[in-house]
């Protein structure tokens, strides 16, 4: 049986789904700017504190490969729905922690079920029509970098007046609620594929192999989300240092700062649509890579951190937009798999720069994670002039 495709989604179920992929991502980043507080709670040091957001985003990529690709064979809407509501336990896990190599091990599982805002954006191209999926696609992914962003916020306020784990009792009441609106909104949906679940696992190899574009993007933006991530963990032990003695709530407030970047994500679309997605891929990486340069020189200023951060959100948002752009001109069948493997790239190489991170910070303090930040930065560059002679055979509707 086909899915029924909508000629145009009701703004309120677009608003929704949006307002969905936000909440869900955001508990990936909630304990960035509360590891100070973290570490104070069970006694533990900057540097394993600092591996939560590794464990939480190694669980994200092993979720995006075991669950990204059941979009093709089971009915979406139920397999949403149990996500989201597997996802409510594991909050639940991470807040009741009585120790924090169970906080570690739960954020890991956290993040296994943190796969609900990368569903969305599949099923939404599924039921609505080929003239509306790139409109509703990009408001979807403002969505997700507006929790990501929002959710150091949330926390860090949140955190400074209660206790560290407040903030995930309280995401936990949220999923609720939004599991009950999206049960009784989401359309349902019916599966293409007739691969079984190890048939599509194993092929995924196999499009990663035959796919250079989808390889490069993925590296891109692995080295990117890293630097990103980078930033975010180290900015809260920095605030507390002898340069600004301040506490978590301040970390979050920046959060507000990088939303600027989630709502430019329409205008690096336009960027990529007249100039071609790897000039916009370049472009992006330049500015991220720019950021650490001016967080090294004038970091120790808050006017300095703002513009700094302005530049690290807008170019990382521009990077991200623009090789999506160019993975999903590789053919509506095999767009699910395509997504598992970019998704997979991203968070890999976030999980690998938190953890590095943490070390950095540990021997070299915040000029180390300033060279950090630069290296992957400048890494993606290359890799943006590598991967484009790559595909000048292959039809690039972007260019």
């Amino acid at each position: 049986m086909g899915t029924r495709q909508l000629d145009q989604l009701p703004k309120g179920l677009i608003g929704l789904l949006a307002l969905m992929c936000g909440v869900s991502i955001a508990s990936g980043y909630y304990a960035q700017p509360l590891l100070a507080d973290i570490g104070r709670a069970f006694d533990v040091s900057e540097s394993f504190a600092g591996t939560i957001p590794m464990f939480t985003q190694m669980g994200i990529a092993l979720g995006a490969l075991l669950f990204l690709p059941l979009g093709d064979i089971v009915n979406d809407r139920k397999l949403i729905l149990w996500m989201a509501s597997a996802h409510v336990v594991t909050l639940l896990l991470v807040a009741l922690s009585p120790s924090a190599h169970t906080l570690v091990w739960g954020s890991a599982l956290m993040g296994v079920t943190t796969v609900t805002p990368y569903l969305l954006p599949a099923y939404a191209a599924k039921i609505v029509a080929p003239a509306e999926r790139g409109h509703v696609t990009g408001l979807l992914a403002r969505g997700i970098f507006a929790g990501i962003l929002l959710a150091r916020t949330a926390s860090g306020y949140v955190g400074h007046y209660a206790s560290w784990n407040t903030i995930y009792f309280i995401a936990s009441g949220l999923m609720v609620v939004m599991i009950v609106l999206l049960a009784w909104r989401l359309p349902s949906t019916e599966p293409h594929s007739e691969l079984g679940y190890f048939g599509l696992l194993g092929s995924l190899a196999t499009v990663f192999r035959e796919q250079p574009q989808l390889r490069y993007a993925a590296i891109r933006q692995g080295l990117m989300f890293g630097a990103f991530n980078a930033f975010w963990i180290s900015l809260v032990f920095f605030l507390e240092g002898p340069n600004f003695r301040m506490g978590s709530d301040t970390a979050g407030l920046f959060g507000v700062v990088g939303v600027v970047g989630a709502f430019a994500a329409p205008m690096f679309g336009k960027l990529a649509d007249r100039r071609g997605a790897h000039f916009s891929v370049r472009v992006g990486s330049m500015v991220a890579a720019a950021s650490w340069v001016v967080l090294a020189a004038v970091g120790h200023h808050i006017a300095g951190l703002v513009i700094g951060v302005l530049m690290l959100d807008l170019g990382v948002t521009a990077s991200h937009v623009s090789n999506q752009t160019i993975i999903y001109q590789l053919g509506q069948e095999i767009r699910g798999r395509v997504t598992t493997i970019y998704i997979l790239g991203l968070f890999v190489g976030g999980a690998l720069m938190s953890g590095l991170t943490a070390w950095v910070w540990s021997g070299f303090g915040w000029y180390g994670v300033c060279a950090l930040g630069f290296v992957a930065t400048s890494s993606a560059v290359a890799f943006s002039y590598i991967g484009a002679p790559l595909v000048r055979g292959v039809q690039d509707a972007t260019a």
